[in-house]
């Protein structure tokens, strides 16, 4: 064969391995900024994951880009978003966290905030709800301003720039004011960053909205997740005393290093889709105050339908249930300072391997309505078989139950409790202490089963969430 003819064929096979960029092409920084709004494909990328972040359909894409094949969606590839008529150039989304506005973040981007707006369909600057996924046009080649200056009370733009040598109106400008007087006492002004390393300038963090005290502050995942953990992490410049709230409940914070503090919030899984409160209030050492407020997106996630037949009716009556449900939330709401488990917690099932059914699934019993959902994760396993501890913690409960047969709960510390229901035998008592990977029962079908298995089931700060996500990370 001829070199000529190898090196089309070898061509030809690599237009068609998964992942390489066909009919798109992988943008260059020296490319000229495209005439039509595109969006240029990241790893992991699909046209759903693609139509979630610009609230189109999937349908849209697919028929403004009819020379791209939707399976052979490769990494650089420009996609066309459709619904941005007299738009151009490259969009990106990025999600906007705690402290931020849709001002301070289109000043970051060099976009004129009505252009973030109408990208964003938003009608006021006020729904910057942390956890959305703000649209904003890529600048090629601009150096991103740093937040430098708080305007104290009776302080102006212009007398800030005086202060610190700058020019007044390229300030005013950059931080897309018509004058030096329309920024108000309480707002950040921008400025770009120093070349000089040794010029020493007063910096301040995009939370210092919140308060100065504030060096950082993080919800992990945003937007939270139906059914997750919610991890809430607070840097301070000094020690403070912190309350707070997720989705109305009460939030603890638990000291994690000098001025460092987290707190740990289950998202019920049956929430609905939409925004949610967050609160943050602290107190100093001098006695003094601040609170902040903001709205938090919570993102559904997909759960399957479960049947389950042949469930005795006795197991599913609000007069069995209901006390029982009353005794458990009595003893998981109490919250213990010290946190006994460290790292990612381990498989309690004999067989890690032995999922039955996962966490979160809406439940129908005996051909009822599906108004139930699974709280835990089932794993699979003879009569007899050991059940160990997911991580170190203290016995709270061991007791037989109508519903979750012989059940034993575990305190883990910090508002964090493991349940392991159906057992055949007890293998701990109340004020044991228990180390992870330790047997503390065995595999039974006691109370609410239709064959033996062990139910595990995780409450984080009084919500069941999904235990294999505390597998798979190390809390906090």
């Amino acid at each position: 064969m001829k070199k000529g003819s190898i090196l089309l064929i070898i061509l030809l096979l690599l237009l068609f391995v998964p992942g390489f960029p066909t009919n798109g092409s992988i943008v260059q920084a020296q490319d000229e900024p495209p005439d039509r709004p595109v969006y240029i494909v990241q790893p992991g990328d699909t046209y759903y994951s693609i139509a979630i972040k610009f609230n189109v359909t999937v349908e849209e894409i697919i028929e403004a880009n009819p020379d791209v094949n939707p399976n052979l969606l490769g990494v650089g590839s420009e996609v066309v978003i459709p619904g941005f008529e007299g738009m151009k150039g490259r969009l990106m989304t990025q999600v906007i966290p705690l402290g931020e506005t849709l001002r301070t973040l289109s000043i970051r981007n060099q976009v004129n905030l009505p252009q973030v707006l109408q990208l964003n369909r938003i009608t006021s600057p006020a729904e910057a709800y942390a956890g959305y996924s703000l649209i904003v046009p890529q600048k090629d080649d601009f150096t991103q301003p740093q937040s430098r200056y708080l305007l104290s009370k009776n302080q102006s733009l212009f007398q800030v720039a005086a202060e610190k040598n700058l020019n007044p109106w390229l300030l005013a400008e950059l931080n897309q004011s018509d004058s030096t007087w329309d920024l108000l006492p309480g707002e950040v002004i921008f400025d770009l960053p120093v070349e000089d390393e040794d010029t020493e300038v007063e910096t301040i963090n995009q939370v210092s909205l919140i308060a100065p005290v504030i060096k950082d502050l993080v919800i992990d995942p945003l937007p939270i997740l139906q059914g997750e953990t919610t991890v809430i992490r607070v840097k301070t410049a000094e020690p403070v005393e912190l309350t707070g709230s997720l989705a109305s409940r009460e939030l603890h914070f638990f000291p994690d290093g000098e001025n460092s503090y987290v707190a740990l919030q289950g998202v019920h899984v049956m929430s609905d889709q939409g925004i949610y409160p967050f609160t943050l209030n602290g107190t100093l050492k001098d006695g003094s105050h601040f609170s902040f407020e903001q709205m938090v997106i919570l993102q559904p996630l997909g759960y399957i339908q479960e049947k389950i037949e042949g469930v005795d009716p006795a197991t599913i009556d609000p007069a069995s249930t209901q006390p029982e449900e009353e005794l458990i939330t009595g003893i998981i709401s109490k919250i213990t300072q010290e946190k006994y488990w460290d790292g990612p917690f381990v498989v309690p099932g004999y067989d890690p391997e032995w999922i039955t059914s996962t966490f979160g699934n809406r439940r129908s019993y005996n051909g009822g309505p599906f108004k139930y959902f699974h709280t835990g994760v089932d794993y699979g396993g003879g009569t007899g078989l050991p059940i160990k501890s997911p991580a170190a913690g203290v016995v709270v409960f061991a007791e037989p139950l109508t519903v979750r047969g012989n059940a034993t709960i575990i305190d883990h510390g910090w508002g964090v409790y493991s349940g392991f229901w159906h057992q055949s035998e007890f293998q701990v008592k109340v004020g044991d202490r228990v180390e992870a990977g330790q047997v503390i029962g065995l595999i039974g079908g006691t109370g609410r089963v239709t064959g033996p298995h062990l139910h595990w089931e995780i409450w984080v700060n009084g919500i069941q969430v999904d235990p294999i996500t505390w597998l798979n990370r190390s809390f906090p």
